[in-house]
Order: C-alpha cells, then sequence, then structure tokens
C-alpha cells in the first residue's frame, strides 16, 4: 500500500489527514461539500450486510465518529451541499424540497437493512431517485472490486447525486469526510476538482491509492 501522506497535492486534488471538525471554517474556492458523514447513530457492520456467501471483512467494525450525534451546520453555508444519512439527523436541517434517494435494492427484495439511503440538499429542485444494485455480492458495479471502507457507496452513485445537485465540471467539491475517497474517483471520472479531508489514517491511505491509480489510470488514456 501507498505510504500515508500527510498532505497530497495534484493537480486537481488536495487530500488532507485530519479532523474535518478543526477544519470547518469556509475554505475559499469550494464549490460544493458532498459528503457520506457518520449519522450519530452508533452502527456498527453486520456479519453478512446481506451477502450469504459468508461473514463479511468488515463484521464488528464500527464507524469511526458514529458514537455522537452529528452537527451538519459547519457545512450548511457553501453553494451547493448534499449530505447523505441526513434522515437520522433532519431535525438540525433546514425544510429542503430536493432530497436524492438511492436505492440500493433496486426494488427486488428487502432485508434487515434500509432498502434506501437518503441525501439531504440545499437545492430548490425536486427530490431524485436512483435505482442502483448493491448489497453484498449483487452490485451492478464495481462488482470484481473489494469493498474497502464499511460504508463505502458506488463511484456511480455519487457522480450521480453531483449531476443532480448541478455541480458544474471544473467546480471544486470538498468532502470533509472523505473515507475511501469514493466522492474523490467521482470528481475525476467527471472533470470536478476535489478537497478530501479524512482523520483515519488506514481510510486516508486507501484513499490515497485509489486516487493516485485513477489518476495514472486518466493520464495512460490521453
Amino acid at each position: 500500500m501507498t505510504a500515508i501522506a500527510r498532505d497530497y497535492v495534484s493537480a486537481g486534488v488536495m487530500l488532507i489527514l485530519g479532523d474535518c471538525r478543526y477544519l470547518a471554517d469556509k475554505r475559499e474556492g469550494v464549490d460544493a461539500v458532498i459528503t457520506d458523514p457518520p449519522y450519530g447513530i452508533g452502527y456498527v457492520h453486520g456479519a453478512y450486510d446481506g451477502n450469504a456467501a459468508g461473514p463479511d471483512r468488515f463484521q464488528g467494525v464500527a464507524v469511526a465518529g458514529d458514537d455522537e450525534p452529528f452537527d451538519p451546520s459547519p457545512w450548511l453555508e457553501y453553494p451547493i451541499v448534499v449530505l447523505w444519512g441526513a434522515n437520522h439527523y433532519a431535525s438540525r436541517l433546514p425544510d429542503s424540497p430536493c432530497w436524492l434517494v438511492w436505492d440500493k435494492r433496486d426494488q427486488l427484495f428487502s432485508n434487515d437493512q434500509a432498502d434506501a439511503e437518503l441525501a439531504w440538499t440545499n437545492l430548490q429542485a425536486p427530490a431524485r431517485v436512483k435505482r442502483h444494485l448493491w448489497s453484498g455480492m449483487l452490485k451492478d458495479s464495481e462488482r470484481d472490486e473489494t469493498r474497502l471502507h464499511p460504508t463505502q457507496k458506488p463511484v456511480v452513485v455519487m457522480q450521480w447525486c453531483m449531476d443532480m445537485a448541478k455541480v458544474p465540471a471544473g467546480a471544486t467539491v470538498l468532502d470533509p469526510y472523505m473515507g475511501s475517497g469514493t466522492t474523490g474517483i467521482a470528481c475525476l471520472r467527471t472533470g470536478r476538482k476535489f478537497i478530501g479531508i479524512e482523520k483515519d489514517p488506514a481510510h486516508f491511505a486507501t484513499a490515497l491509492e485509489r486516487i493516485q491509480r485513477e489518476e495514472a489510470q486518466g493520464r495512460l488514456s490521453l
């Protein structure tokens, strides 16, 4: 695995290893905050996560920071905001007509987990739904890729939510809870700039490796 760098900067990408709560002052030049933060629900990953073939590698792993209430207020003053999991802290958010819904079962089945995930936005637009199967081994994308974070989302879902939020090409997207770097991958694939912050050194290293690999593939395709 790539050695951990405290900060990483390349053309259009900046990665920061640190606690975003101490870096939450409004950053000049940031056009949008797109993030999947800890929801404040004390989530611990279950044994199977819908995968009947065997135990999940994240069995028993708690989501860092999820044992305390999430405060969305530091991120609400940015021009465009998309906050996943906001149904868990909606009482701390303004009313919004535009919620994004990811149907991760694609209407095929239900289990003991949620059928869909919801994101609050600050947009004056209609609510939208994305159907994209993502349950254990049943996945519409990234089928041959190992999940690298207990709450990792598909790249195509993060691309979709940026498109629904009308984040323009060339805009700078901030993800203050970067995790394994999925938002950054989505930005690289859609011509957007990316700033990612992650406090867990292991997840930071994973995001760094994924993003550097994506950058290398982009250079090879030129």
